[in-house]
């Protein structure tokens, strides 16, 4: 119950935060990107609608026709989302915009809708727009991917607005703004446990195994492994880590093998026991 309250608090608060982007960076300089909110600038300035109406026509719209290719957990979250970005976004319709410098607008605007979109899409939601409308595309022609749809429709809705406004300034700042949120939002994706992957190769590594297991009860994987410069079949061992926890796993290594190799790199994504959940 407490984590289900969490998780439409986080989107809310995503959806909040897409909108503040969307009202006074983006939309009062006409940058796009993509998506219904693109559609919703052009429709904003050419027929005078409400960002807050056209957005929700057309997320509802595309609910409607793609409802059936979410996760059943998904669709509540999703039609949370869609309603509560429309009211955000007539709400903070009242707030004062940026519209000083396009630069400026372009990067704070995208950091601010790539937070909103990764603080929903992080709790298997959506607040409609260009990837919900791929999804629908990708389950009629499944051999073009969704990755793919997604640029696309974002492409042709950045060029649309840039022949509407007959601005290719206003083009760039909006390729500039969805690079920016496309890269936010895959920081906020890949959030949480920072952890290091570590491999330990020594001829000691049963041994290390055991010491890992009983101090810092972390799993440990063995893989068979073979050295091709001595020929020697060896086991190679895993072990993931949080960060703070290293520091006490080189410590063993070192205690146990001075002569152990050992390889650590960054594992930016953890899912299992142990870790918190993605």
């Amino acid at each position: 119950m407490k984590k289900g309250l969490f998780d439409y608090l986080h989107i809310i608060i995503g959806s909040l935060i897409l909108a503040l982007g969307i009202n006074v960076f983006l939309a009062p300089n006409k940058i796009s990107t993509g998506g219904v909110g693109g559609l919703a600038t052009i429709f904003l300035y050419v027929f005078r609608i409400p960002m807050s109406l056209s957005t929700l026509v057309l997320n509802l719209i595309l609910f409607v026709i793609g409802y059936k290719t979410l996760p059943k957990s998904s669709i509540v979250k999703t039609l949370v989302g869609i309603v509560f970005l429309s009211v955000f976004l007539q709400l903070t319709s009242y707030i004062s915009y940026y519209c000083d410098d396009m630069m400026i607008s372009a990067i704070f605007g995208g950091t601010l809708v790539g937070v909103g979109v990764g603080l929903v899409v992080l709790k298997d939601a959506s607040t409609g727009g260009s990837d919900f409308a791929a999804i629908i595309l990708n389950k009629a022609i499944p051999y073009i991917s969704l990755a793919t749809f997604i640029l696309i429709i974002d492409a042709l809705i950045i060029l649309t607005s840039g022949m509407v406004f007959r601005d290719y300034t206003i083009m760039f700042y909006s390729v500039l703004s969805l690079y920016v949120s496309t890269k936010v939002t895959d920081m906020i994706m890949v959030r949480g446990d920072y952890a290091k992957s570590v491999f330990i190769i020594s001829e000691k590594s049963n041994v290390i195994a055991k010491e890992i297991l009983d101090t810092i009860e972390r799993g440990v994987t063995g893989i068979y492994s073979k050295g091709l410069y001595h020929g020697k079949d060896g086991l190679m061992l895993l072990c993931i880590v949080k960060s703070k926890e290293l520091h006490i796993l080189m410590n063993i290594v070192k205690k146990i093998d001075k002569e152990a190799f050992v390889i650590i790199s960054e594992a930016r994504k953890i899912l299992g026991e142990g870790f918190k959940e993605q």
